[in-house]
């Protein structure tokens, strides 16, 4: 056995032994593999998991092991039967099966007992003699084809992980069964793997080269840990070039970061007692460390990108390894952080972690984050009251970023007052429709069309009298570095081409005041400032009605739209929970528009504050606030000036304070 030696397996069983519910709960979550007859498809038929949501509601439907004609969802009932549900059924069995045949394997490590090493060997037989008649399919977005399922990235998972399962069963097999497996599934789906492994940057070749490495680590098979780890585009290319400065994974959003170190991590965990172990590269510890910093007060980290909705729930265990070999104050943090809500009861800190975490070191996240200036990257301010802001000045990231330079996410008084949304399932239509695009995130959009790739640059940070000014700039006219990694044009190159953008953000303990300016507009295309806000609002007595403010995605899922008549300024009221949060705004000459757009869950709504100029310069200045117990601004007054706008802020006392920005 390579991933453990013989002194862990002792200290395992020891570990387990004294975790009998820990133990019988993973016996319950396999008693179905063990009771029933090994059910896996005869032929290549297994499709995309991400097809299995709920067109309508954007939800996960119900899976049942036994129904593989109906498919119904847990949120509106329907039910739905044909494809792409039968088949993305079957891609789910394959994925229950390798990951059941992994937890049958380190139950055998634990207990010894050899019920559970059968079982995971009837798994793996079953898929050796089938594998042959696995064909060649699959037409997934950025992705090559798989065998067991419908893409490269889930070849690569089901081999790796029946790979790791075979490692801890092994020994219980005959020279005929390991000959079998070996020759007719795991030599071929490397062999499949390598041919379709790109030569680009991307959290898929990551998995792909962790599978192959683990493969030729258990055959003794050089060629495939060369391939895998040393080469052009393999393992230790993709840590060392996939890396940004700043310790994020290039990809832009943090689901995207930990998927990479996922598969970086179950490597290393296999290899860890080989020569080809890297968990002492220092890009690991800083690609773990990283996270700490852009905590939330709730504990969560912002949904950038393509992240969906309780990605950290899992995550957030690779620490438990991590801290292990490393031991890095900010690792232990996280731990600490994680197990406040919740027990320290899973199967990773048994098999992974320390015996005992020590006391969590005095360390907190960095008040103020942010790049060095001419750099990208993202930018948190925080306050008294859990008042927390993201500023996304990064660069663009490809398949796993959105289209949102120059993008908010606020946080207050433990509510999410505007949040990043994230992403659904990417088999679900909102994923395309909704999510992706500019228009639903808290940045500008031109001509109602996604902004092409460029990279935001950090242009100013400075404190003075109690304000932090942060201010970025994304200039498309600029030259654009191309991305080494591949990804499909869904923005609009005209619509962006001669535009640049300047945010200025000014942060107080009590509120922030925020100035876009929009230059190079082309002619005959509109801009808009979009912030959504959480809860209910508050409606203003010179509404009216609007029949549709778009047909184009995301606006087109916006309702029940209204125009604010025209006036030198606005304040805007929303409350969410007791929150009451005002943003007031600049009018400057253009329109505003409110209505209701969808949260994550899409079931969930959310409210929309969208500012429209149709010039080919375009300026929007606010003070937004928020508070529980009353709102500390009486009065805000925006008044142009030379290169920005002058903001002279009321307190409810008479007390005033004059931003220039």
């Amino acid at each position: 056995m390579i991933q453990f030696t013989p002194q862990e397996r002792e200290r395992l069983r020891r570990r387990a032994a004294r975790r009998p519910e820990l133990i019988a709960s993973l016996e319950q979550s396999v008693k179905m593999l063990m009771e029933e007859d090994v059910l896996a498809p005869e032929t290549g038929i297994a499709n995309w998991t991400l097809y299995y949501y709920c067109p309508r509601c954007s939800v996960h439907l119900d899976h049942d092991r036994h129904k593989g004609k109906q498919h119904r969802c847990p949120q509106c009932g329907t039910v739905y039967t044909g494809e792409p549900y039968d088949s993305s059924w079957w891609g789910i069995v394959n994925s229950q099966n390798y990951t059941g045949a992994v937890t049958l394997g380190q139950l055998y490590v634990m207990t010894g007992r050899k019920e559970f090493a059968k079982t995971a060997a009837d798994i793996l037989l079953t898929y050796a003699k089938r594998y042959p008649n696995y064909e060649e399919h699959g037409d997934i977005p950025y992705n090559g084809p798989g065998r067991s399922g419908a893409q490269t990235l889930d070849e690569a998972n089901f081999q790796r992980s029946l790979a790791i399962a075979y490692d801890m069963v092994e020994e219980t097999l005959s020279k005929e069964e390991r000959d079998l497996i070996r020759d007719q599934m795991f030599l071929p789906g490397a062999a499949f793997l390598m041919e379709h492994r790109h030569n680009q940057l991307h959290n898929h070749e990551v998995i792909i080269n962790s599978a192959i490495a683990t493969i030729g680590l258990i055959f003794g098979r050089e060629e495939l840990v060369n391939f895998a780890l040393y080469t052009p585009y393999g393992m230790v290319y993709q840590l060392e070039h996939g890396m940004l400065e700043n310790g994020m994974w290039f990809e832009g959003s943090f689901g995207y970061h930990f998927y990479a170190l996922v598969s970086f991590l179950a490597y290393e965990k296999f290899a860890l007692h080989t020569a080809h172990s890297h968990i002492r590269h220092p890009n690991y510890a800083r690609m773990m460390n990283v996270a700490y910093d852009y905590l939330q007060p709730d504990g969560e980290l912002p949904l950038l990108g393509d992240t969906k909705l309780d990605h950290f729930d899992t995550c957030i265990l690779l620490y438990e390894f991590t801290y292990r070999e490393l031991r890095e104050p900010r690792m232990l943090a996280m731990l600490h952080n994680a197990y406040a809500r919740r027990r320290r009861d899973s199967l990773e800190a048994l098999i992974y972690g320390v015996d005992e975490l020590p006391p969590c070191p005095e360390i907190q996240p960095e008040s103020v984050l942010c790049p060095q200036p001419g750099h990208s990257g993202c930018a948190v301010l925080r306050a008294p009251g859990d008042r927390y802001l993201l500023f996304k000045l990064d660069r663009y990231g490809g398949e796993h970023d959105h289209y949102d330079r120059l993008a908010l996410s606020y946080l207050a008084l433990g509510e999410a007052v505007a949040p990043d949304l994230g992403t659904t399932g990417y088999g679900a239509v909102l994923h395309y429709d909704y999510f992706k695009n500019t228009g639903s995130h808290n940045t500008v959009v031109i001509g109602e069309e996604n902004q092409a790739p460029a990279n935001a640059v950090l242009s100013r940070f400075e404190e003075r009298d109690g304000v932090t000014y942060v201010e970025a700039q994304c200039d498309w006219t600029a030259p654009y570095e191309k991305l080494d990694s591949f990804t499909i044009a869904q923005w609009d190159e005209e619509a962006y081409r001669t535009v640049k953008m300047t945010r200025r953000i000014a942060w107080t303990q009590d509120y922030f005041a925020e100035v876009f300016l929009v230059e190079g507009v082309p002619d005959g295309r509109t801009t808009d400032w979009v912030m959504h806000l959480s809860g209910r609002r508050t409606p203003a007595a010179d509404e009216a009605a609007v029949a549709c403010f778009s047909q184009k995605k995301p606006f087109k899922y916006i309702h029940d739209v209204t125009r604010v008549s025209g006036k030198e300024a606005h304040v805007h009221e929303f409350t969410e929970n007791g929150v009451v949060t005002r943003v007031h705004s600049a009018a400057f000459g253009g329109e505003t528009f409110l209505g209701t757009g969808l949260h994550n869950p899409s079931y969930k709504g959310i409210q929309y504050l969208i500012e429209r100029v149709n010039a080919p310069r375009a300026v929007f200045a606010h003070v937004i606030e928020s508070g529980r117990d009353g709102l500390k601004i009486g009065r805000a007054a925006f008044e142009p000036a030379e290169g920005g706008v002058r903001i002279e802020i009321e307190d409810r006392q008479g007390r005033t304070r004059v931003i220039e920005m």
